[in-house]
């Protein structure tokens, strides 16, 4: 077992499956107790991940689910850094369960080595990580202050420091990506080389939960033009919160045909008025980090694409990749739902002090660039 690394007020402990290690970069704790710096280290493997491209996915411990996680492993065919919040009465021996039990349902048990896993633990009273100093939040809190309690950016943020990668791409824990995504690496190596300020955009969508099976979880641009016709696909929130995730201008499908080799759409996106947008990007590991103040539900994803326009990201619209969000008929209005909503309403003033917190950041950081973003 690797020991367990403080940060932020959190212990973490990192677990690698398979037996193979694949990290190049890890977290140690400094001088300052309750921080950690990040270390690089050498490779005892001979398999190399620095130019790839590495999948960063988040979830508590409650909502871990090993069916999504083996459709994920088979959909993406690339490093995975998932992180995984322990809330309630759950422990680590429940998620190494979760995860054996994903490992068994892989086509290839051996391939999980490309999944390495983090599990988080709030620290309480600077304890230290050690089992029997170790407590965790009781059960009996509603679940409205179960669930927004969550924290999002510290969780995305542990996923990020432990990939070991040059290239990085989010997801929430129910998104698929489009086939072949990540054998489609060229085009990030080619529009977004090493130090440059280039990400590349994508467009979202959600789809029908039966249809996704049927077809194995693997979804073509010429599968997703099919769906859309038969109105079994359609942009993500796209009647809901039309400017959170519609890319004006931006064909959905400009051509049904795949390619080895995904191509640019020409299209000169302003950010200024889309104050809602929350993009889909990839790039470069040091796209600015998730700022964790920002609590569940509250703006924060909202907060990253602010900082990437501030920090003078060019956004690369790009045709053919995509990725999708599975709907079951029953969760076809769970977004309105009361829980969702008390947690927003809970954590409301929360998200009030930290977005001003980083407007003062963002002043302070990129002066240049306030006429530009939201």
């Amino acid at each position: 077992d690797r020991k367990w690394v403080i940060y932020n007020g959190y212990c973490i402990r990192p677990y690698l499956h398979a037996g193979k290690d694949v990290i190049v970069r890890s977290l140690f704790q400094s001088s300052h107790g309750n921080t950690a710096v990040l270390k690089a280290e050498r490779r005892s493997s001979a398999q190399l991940f620095e130019d790839d491209l590495t999948l960063l996915t988040h979830s508590s411990a409650s909502a871990l689910d090993e069916i999504y996680l083996s459709m994920l492993h088979s959909n993406w065919r690339g490093p995975i850094s998932l992180a995984v919040s322990l809330q309630g009465q759950l422990d680590e021996e429940y998620v190494k369960k979760k995860i054996h039990r994903a490992l068994t349902m892989f086509s290839n048990p051996e391939e999980g080595s490309r999944l390495a896993v983090h599990i988080l633990v709030e620290r309480v009273r600077k304890l230290t990580c050690d089992r029997s100093s170790r407590i965790r939040r009781e059960d009996s809190l509603t679940d409205t202050v179960f669930f927004a309690s969550y924290p999002i950016n510290t969780v995305r943020k542990a996923a990020r420091l432990f990939s070991t990668t040059s290239y990085i791409a989010f997801a929430d824990s129910d998104y698929l990506f489009s086939t072949g995504f990540h054998e489609k690496l060229p085009i990030l190596r080619k529009h977004v080389p090493l130090e440059s300020s280039n990400a590349l955009l994508y467009r979202i969508f959600e789809v029908d939960e039966v249809e996704v099976r049927l077809r194995n979880y693997q979804k073509t641009k010429n599968d997703l033009k099919t769906l859309i016709d038969d109105d079994k696909a359609r942009v993500f929130h796209g009647k809901r919160w039309v400017g959170s995730h519609c890319v004006k201008f931006l064909p959905i499908l400009a051509n049904a045909v795949e390619r080895s080799l995904s191509a640019l759409e020409c299209t000169d996106f302003r950010l200024k008025k889309r104050k809602f947008w929350e993009f889909q990007f990839s790039g470069l590991r040091d796209v600015p980090l998730f700022d964790e103040n920002f609590p569940y539900r509250v703006d924060n994803n909202l907060e990253l694409r602010w900082e990437v326009c501030r920090a003078g990201y060019r956004l690369l619209p790009v045709e053919d990749l995509f990725v999708y969000h599975t709907l079951s008929q029953d969760d076809a209005n769970k977004d309105d739902s009361s829980n969702k909503k008390a947690i927003k309403k809970k954590n409301t003033s929360i998200s009030f002090k930290a977005k001003k917190a980083l407007i003062r950041r963002m002043k302070e950081l990129y002066p240049n660039t306030k006429d530009d973003c939201p």
